[in-house]
């Protein structure tokens, strides 16, 4: 039986995004190589994939979610618990990197304080969030090997066109994804007031205090 015309089109798309994801991921995760200002303005951009990414894969997260407590085999319920610890991991570090951003935000208008507990969180769990990715890859690299040796890139870019029917026959899974992600956001950002998030500054400015005065006590040459 051959395969459905408009889900081997989504097939093609979801390499070309996917391909487009890790990209711009790579642009994001060298800050020390691009600067400040790409690695801000990719971390923003790469939002869109992300989602196109998991408006592509709804099905399967639709159908996984319903049957979770159901028997089903152990790989199928690994892999969906660690999507989702891949999916709140990205949300941590573009939460924790809208507030302490430096470059893209103060360009629209908008400034945030330096904060230590922020750039901290930032910092982890971007490091967490590699590894992660590095293990989701591995994962299914045998699907990335096979899904690049079946696509024909010249033949197969037209496909991309295929976005805005995708967008337009799952608007509402896109609404769900952006009204969650905005509350996960939320909740992820009342860490601000924790009593944790207070000793990290505390720690913070004990340590640069510290170092001030010894900086200042050393005889000048």
């Amino acid at each position: 039986m051959s395969e459905n015309p408009v889900k081997k089109k989504t097939s093609k798309v979801r390499v070309y995004v996917d391909i487009f994801f890790f990209a711009l991921m790579i642009l994001v995760l060298i800050p020390q190589t691009t600067g400040v200002p790409i690695h801000e303005w990719a971390s923003f951009i790469i939002i869109m994939p992300f989602f196109l990414h998991l408006i592509i894969n709804w099905e399967w997260i639709r159908a996984n979610s319903n049957k979770f407590f159901k028997k089903q085999p152990n790989k199928t319920r690994f892999d969906y618990v660690f999507n989702w610890i891949l999916y709140l991991f990205m949300v941590v570090v573009t939460v924790s990197g809208i507030v302490i951003s430096e470059s893209a935000l103060p360009l629209v208008g908008i400034h945030f304080e330096p904060d230590a507990f922020w750039s901290k969180i930032h910092d982890v769990s971007a490091t967490l969030f590699m590894a992660l990715l590095g293990v989701h890859i591995a994962l299914h690299w045998k699907w990335i090997v096979g899904a690049f040796k079946k696509l024909k890139f010249k033949s197969d870019i037209h496909h991309l066109t295929d976005v805005k029917r995708i967008l337009g026959t799952s608007s509402r899974q896109l609404m769900y994804i952006i009204v969650f992600s905005i509350f996960m956001s939320f909740v992820i950002y009342i860490l601000d007031y924790s009593e944790w998030a207070d000793s990290l500054r505390i720690t913070k400015e004990v340590t640069e205090r510290a170092q001030n005065e010894t900086s200042e006590g050393r005889p000048k040459t």
